[in-house]
């Protein structure tokens, strides 16, 4: 019975690790801190207005339900994914650097086109 369980168990663990690895997480689970410029290049958005249109500046940015590191992860977007952003927040209030954006069409992440979601606005172009 032992046996058969740890098998299963590292089958499980298998499956899992190769999961993660689909949707980008890796195995200590970091992420580039939002002050850190794009990787490749690229100038970042400093300022943004609701109403414009921008892309992602780099690879598996986290497009999340809430502003915050606390919103759950709807999906990943891409270096080149197009942006529309619908929502910013005022300087004083705690989630100042994130905006709300819809996807301007299907993301190479393969979320669909006018899916909504909060972004960190440093990884903007």
């Amino acid at each position: 019975m032992y046996k058969i369980s740890r098998k299963l168990g590292v089958a499980v663990a298998a499956a899992l690790a190769a999961l993660l690895a689909v949707v980008g997480v890796t195995a200590s689970g970091a992420a580039a801190t939002p002050a850190a410029a794009p990787a490749g290049g690229g100038s970042v958005v400093q300022s943004v207005s609701a109403g414009s249109t921008t892309s992602v500046a780099v690879n598996g940015l986290r497009l999340r339900a809430e502003p915050g590191y606390g919103g759950w992860v709807k999906g990943l977007l891409y270096k080149g994914d197009r942006v529309f952003i619908k929502e910013t927040f005022h300087p004083s209030y705690k989630s100042a650097s994130w905006v709300g954006v819809v996807l301007k069409q299907r993301s190479k992440g393969g979320l669909p086109k006018l899916t909504r979601g909060y972004v960190h606005k440093s990884y903007l172009r």
